[in-house]
Order: structure tokens, then C-alpha cells, then sequence
């Protein structure tokens, strides 16, 4: 059966972004000169009047000078910073579409999405120039224009700011007045780039009417919160905004509702304490393994957060019993989950602060229909776990150039295919279970990597962790083995992170049914790779060099559960880069 929103809907003006954003931070901002941007680490702010002035004048210069309009594509390839999201707005008002490159791509990453995404231009952050100059030698297609992101403007020529300064509000305005009517449900704001877990990255198409919608989804389901203690929101920017995450809850919804956004460019734990005591944030955006470091981390104690109220996480499923964790410890913020991925614009359900529900990823958004489907794609009731499948205003429109694997995914009743395993319960919440590709087969029962590695965050030894299949030829059978991220690793000291390892399986395995074990042992490493929006990179893991690494060992007989010696065929060979 198909599952509908039960949310109040929402009216979804046809409108470019950027105009909408602006217009709703206008309508809820006291004064254009309250601080719409700030940076963490200088305090430099900027309010609406210049953040508007600024982004108009740069599509103008855009559209001027470098000949850029509706059809061609320009790339930011930056870190976070208060100077990002006029590029991005100016980019999007200029009728143009913009692809947010990662700032930790390698220059062959980079020429990818250049030459995949057919770009005319790409703004180049702070220290990322040489990477943009290797990959636009590499790159197969010509791009036209570089222009430096230079947050000091000290010496440096080739800016935006050059652009910017020869232009005024006006040109732009007169320029758009000779616009003709666009269809904004089917121009692209935004091309985002989907690892997936095979092949290179694909173009993800977000029209601004995708764009629009999310906003709105997010700041529908956020009106539910109980009421505030405090007028306006302050956010955390650390969510990367080269990820549609960043973009839809940080740079749309948050500022669309006149909050302010405190932006980090860079993460480190204390950092990221600091930043929320000084700022008195009380909306934070974050990923699983933050959450487990409030959680667990000692360093938590030596800052005052009491003006944090929320915490949205996503990425992955966090278990009740780690939200309850942090809740006790800081109990004046509540955490909800949110869910969905860059074809959704991204996100497709979210919990408010008046559900009581840790153990759900959200309600469905407003306008969204859902089904849950079994491997044969038969639709499936209330309760029982199979395929999510979504529809909605903020489905993608497709994959650039690639009509296959756009109807691989979205089928002829516009339901997208998420490939991951969940189930909706009688009260509208949904549930995340696992990924399709992703479970475990151990002799014909299925394992979820997800619920083993929300019980390994759950050990105050364990930084982060992952779970997933190897294969055992003796029992021709998948098992599953743990790659963990140990607190306060000893780095020269194998026998002790042997030792600790072993104990974390141990207590691990007093949790869980037999068949669920780590029978393909564990392996500690540095970190867990992970995307921009906290999702774990699986098909990065086995390529990290092991820390330290130990076979099978479930303390059961063999004769009692079928448990033999486990063969990891699919050692470490090399460190990741």
C-alpha cells in the first residue's frame, strides 16, 4: 500500500531559490543588518543587507563578464566558510547551476565532476588552488574560468571580488528584467555528486523547485517543535556545504527562517565545544559520531552548552540507547533523526522535538508518499520490513546524462528506490533496519551491520565503528567482522589494542544472538571513512591499513552453532590516501 504524509501540506511558490530564501529570512529577520552569517574562528559576520547586496552583484558580474546564464554550470570547490554561501546564491540567481565539488577531493576526483558536469567555471577556496589547477590539466573538458575565493582580499587577483565590486545590485536586476518566464519545477539549482558504492560519482539533478520544496518540508516539520525559549535560532554550520545536506538544513532552511548561522570551517572536538559555549548555538546539525563523542567524550564537562536545545542527526541510524545516553548527560537538548539521501534533496523524513521516539529516523514530509516493497516489488503493509521507496516534490529530477540509472532508481510512478531496508508503523514514524546490499548473510539468517555497529558506539572504548561481511570459505558463508576506532589508542602498542578489542567483542557478543557475532573477528584502525553527511564509505574500509587485527574468536563451540575458523579473504593492502 502507498503510506501518505500526514503532515499539514505545504504550497510551494515557483520561485529561483535563491529569491526564496531571501524572502523568507527578510520576513522573519528583525532588523537586514542582524547577523545572517558568522564566522567562528574570526567572529566576522554578515547580515541580510550585504549578504543580498553581495550575492547580486556577483551573479551580475557572473552573468557580465564571464558570459555564465541558464544552462551552464559552475563549480565551488571550498571549504565552509561565510564567503560560500554568496557564491552559492549568486551562482543559482544567476540562472545558472551550481556543483558543490568536496574540498578534500584529490585532483583526479575533481576532474571528474569538471568534466562530468560540463563546467564553465569553478571558485576555488583558500589553499585549494594547486589541486584545481592539477585536475583542470587532467580534466577532459575545457573550463573557461577560474576565480579565487579569497576570504582576505589581501594581494590576490582573479577573485570573485574582483567580479563582484564592478557590479552593482541594479545591473542584476535589469538583466532578470529581460528574463523570460523559466519553468523553475524543471531548471537545475543544484548538481550534486552521489558516490553510491560502485563506479564514480553521478550527477544528481535538484531543480530549484526541489530545492524549494525541502526548505520547506524541513522548516514544516521543525514548526512542530514545542515553542522556543528564545526568538530566533542560532545554528551550527558544520555540516559541509559542498553536500546537499549543508545545503537544505544549513544555507535554505535555517537561514529561510531567519536564524544565524555559525560557520566552521574546520572540525576539531574541542574546536566544536568552544564554538557552541562562545556562540550560545542552540540548533546543532550533526553526524552520528559526534553524537557519540557528547555522549561519551570527558572533554564534554569542561564547556557550558546549556543554550543547545536540538540536535538533528543524519547520515545513519543512531540506537535509542546511545540517544538516551546523551540525553542524560546534557539533559536540556533533545535529539531527532532525520533521513534521506542527495537524490532527495535530501531529506524525506525527520523527527521534531515533540515526538518521543528515539528509536525512529522521522514522519514522512509534507507532500511525500512512501511504500515499502519486498524483493519482488510487491507492496507491503504496516510493520513489515522491506524496500523504502519515496515520491515528492523533492525527488530529483534524474541523473545528468544517464537515463539508465535514473530508471534504475525512480520507477514509472515517480517512487524512488532507496535500497534501504525499513518498515512505517501504524503511527507514520519509519524505521531504518539496514541496506539491502548491505546485510549480512550468515547461513540463511540475515545480520544488519547497522544495529551491531549502533551497540559497538554504545562501548565507551569505541570512538566509531563498522560492520561488515567477509567471507568464509570453509563454511561457504558471509560472517560479519568490526573495524573499530579505538579511545585513547596506544599507537606502538598491539598487545594492549589486541587486548581491548577483544574485550569490546566480548561484551558485544553478551548482546546479541549467536547467529549475529563477529565470527570474522575485528580489525582496529584510524578512522571509519565517511561521506560529507556522515554515511559510511564501505567500499573505503578494506583499504585502510589495519592498526591491529585478530581473527575469529566467539567464544562458542563450533559444534553448537556451526561457527568455524573465519578466512578474511578481503584483507587490508594498502593505507588510504
Amino acid at each position: 500500500m502507498v503510506f501518505s504524509s500526514l503532515l499539514p501540506p505545504i504550497d510551494i511558490p515557483s520561485t529561483n531559490v535563491v529569491d526564496f530564501v531571501f524572502g523568507e529570512c527578510e520576513r522573519h529577520t528583525p532588523t537586514v543588518e542582524y547577523p545572517v552569517f558568522v564566522d567562528s574562528a574570526s567572529g566576522t559576520s554578515i547580515g541580510l543587507s550585504d549578504l543580498r547586496s553581495q550575492t547580486l552583484r556577483l551573479a551580475s558580474g557572473l552573468q557580465r563578464i564571464c558570459s555564465i546564464g541558464t544552462g551552464d554550470v559552475v563549480a565551488i570547490f571550498a571549504a565552509n566558510s561565510i564567503i560560500y554561501p554568496i557564491a552559492a546564491y549568486a551562482i543559482v540567481a544567476a540562472g545558472a547551476t551550481c556543483t558543490p565539488a568536496n574540498p578534500t577531493y584529490t585532483a583526479q576526483e575533481l576532474a571528474h565532476q569538471l568534466s562530468n558536469s560540463r563546467c564553465k567555471a569553478v571558485i576555488v577556496g583558500d589553499g585549494l588552488r594547486e589541486t584545481a589547477v592539477q585536475a583542470l590539466k587532467i580534466a577532459n573538458h575545457p573550463v573557461e574560468h577560474i576565480l579565487l575565493m579569497d576570504e582576505s582580499r589581501a594581494g590576490a587577483s582573479g577573485t570573485i571580488f574582483d567580479i563582484m565590486d564592478a557590479e552593482t545590485p541594479e545591473d542584476f536586476f535589469s538583466k532578470q528584467a529581460a528574463e523570460p518566464d523559466i519553468d523553475y519545477a524543471r531548471l537545475p539549482a543544484y548538481l550534486c555528486y552521489s558516490s553510491g558504492t560502485t563506479g564514480k560519482p553521478k550527477g544528481v539533478v535538484l531543480t530549484h523547485r526541489n530545492m524549494v520544496a525541502n526548505a520547506l518540508q524541513i522548516n514544516g516539520v521543525k514548526k512542530l517543535d514545542a515553542p522556543r525559549t528564545h526568538a530566533r535560532d542560532t545554528f551550527l554550520g558544520l555540516a559541509p556545504f559542498c553536500h546537499a545536506y549543508g545545503l537544505s538544513y544549513v544555507l535554505h532552511s535555517s537561514v529561510s527562517l531567519g536564524g544565524t548561522v555559525v560557520v566552521m570551517a574546520k572540525y576539531s572536538f574541542e574546536s566544536f565545544l568552544a564554538v557552541i559555549q562562545r556562540y550560545k548555538v542552540t540548533y546543532g546539525y550533526l553526524v552520528p559520531p559526534i553524537v557519540c563523542a557528547l555522549s561519551k567524550d570527558a572533554r564534554v564537562d569542561k564547556y557550558d552548552l546549556s543554550t543547545m536545545t536540538t540536535v538533528l542527526s543524519g547520515g545513519a541510524a543512531l540506537s535509542p540507547t546511545l540517544i538516551e545516553a546523551m540525553e542524560q548527560r546534557l539533559p536540556g537538548i533533545k535529539v531527532v533523526q532525520g533521513y534521506g539521501m542527495t537524490e532527495m534533496s535530501p531529506a524525506v523524513t525527520m523527527l521534531a522535538t515533540v515526538h518521543s521516539n528515539p528509536a525512529s529516523i522521522g514522519m514522512l514530509m509534507p507532500g511525500c508518499d512512501a511504500m515499502v516493497i519486498d524483493d519482488e516489488g510487491n507492496e507491503l503493509p504496516e510493520n513489515t520490513p522491506g524496500e523504502l521507496c519515496f515520491r515528492g516534490p523533492n525527488i530529483m529530477a534524474c541523473y545528468l546524462n544517464n537515463a539508465e540509472a535514473t530508471r534504475d532508481i525512480i520507477d514509472a510512478r515517480g517512487f524512488l528506490h532507496t535500497g534501504d531496508i525499513g518498515f512505517i508503523d501504524s503511527q507514520g514514524f519509519f524505521y531504518i533496519t539496514d541496506r539491502k546490499k548491505e546485510l549480512i548473510k550468515y547461513k540463511g539468517f540475515q545480520v544488519a551491520p547497522s544495529e551491531l555497529e549502533g551497540l559497538l558506539a554504545e562501548h565507551p572504548d569505541v570512538e566509531d565503528a563498522a560492520v561488515m561481511a567477509v567471507y568464509d570459505d570453509s563454511q561457504a558463508t558471509e560472517i560479519p567482522k568490526a573495524y573499530m576506532v579505538l579511545k585513547g589508542r596506544k599507537c606502538n602498542d598491539n598487545d594492549d589494542n589486541q587486548a581491548r578489542g577483544q574485550a569490546i567483542v566480548d561484551w558485544l557478543h553478551e548482546r546479541v544472538a549467536r547467529y549475529k557475532r563477529l565470527r570474522g573477528g575485528f580489525a582496529i584502525i584510524d578512522h571509519i571513512p565517511r561521506s560529507p553527511a556522515g554515511k559510511i564509505i564501505r567500499n573505503s574500509i578494506r583499504n585502510i591499513e589495519h592498526v591491529s587485527s585478530s581473527s575469529s574468536n566467539t567464544n562458542s563451540s563450533p559444534k553448537s552453532d556451526g561457527a568455524g575458523s573465519a578466512s578474511d579473504a578481503s584483507s587490508a593492502t594498502a593505507a588510504l590516501a
